[in-house]
């Protein structure tokens, strides 16, 4: 992760990433974390995205056709063992985004709510579906992880 890189992909989002975020990815090294809630697991294998080159295409490629606003909302991390898309939101506060995350499984594509709506307001409502609120902000989103350890086996 160098500092390059990040600029390049918040200049290309017109954002600046949380500093908490930031120093998370830097401090967790590509650990796999698990989603605790109520002392449960409910989500594990949880992987962030790499500030590196491949971030925004990656984004692109796998996440923005069921992304209701792909420019604001910006996907940071996924589940490998439930494909769910964890994503930073700065619709409504570019300070400090909120934590969204999509259920990959239940996901609308673009092009379908497009072809089963009226018009374009419905589609969109349609898409804003694919994504719910976890957290206010990211400080709040990792404390409910825990770090996996090598051996945890589901």
């Amino acid at each position: 992760m160098n500092k390059l890189n990040i600029d390049n992909i918040q200049k290309y989002y017109g954002i600046v990433f949380p500093h908490e975020y930031v120093e998370f990815q830097q401090e967790s090294g590509g650990q796999a974390f698990d989603m605790i809630e109520n002392g449960e697991i409910i989500d594990w294998e949880i992987r962030f995205s790499a500030l590196d080159d491949q971030f925004i295409a990656n984004n692109i490629n796998l996440v923005d056709d069921v992304n209701p606003d792909p420019r604001r909302i910006i996907p940071f991390a996924w589940s490998v063992s439930s494909g769910n898309n964890y994503l930073l939101d700065y619709r409504t506060n570019s300070e400090s985004p909120g934590v969204l995350v999509m259920d990959h499984e239940e996901a609308m594509v673009r092009e379908d709510a497009e072809s089963e709506s009226e018009t374009s307001e419905e589609a969109q409502q349609l898409l804003e579906e694919n994504v719910r609120e976890i957290a206010t902000n990211f400080n709040i989103f990792i404390t409910c992880l825990k770090a996996r350890s090598s051996d945890s086996v589901e």
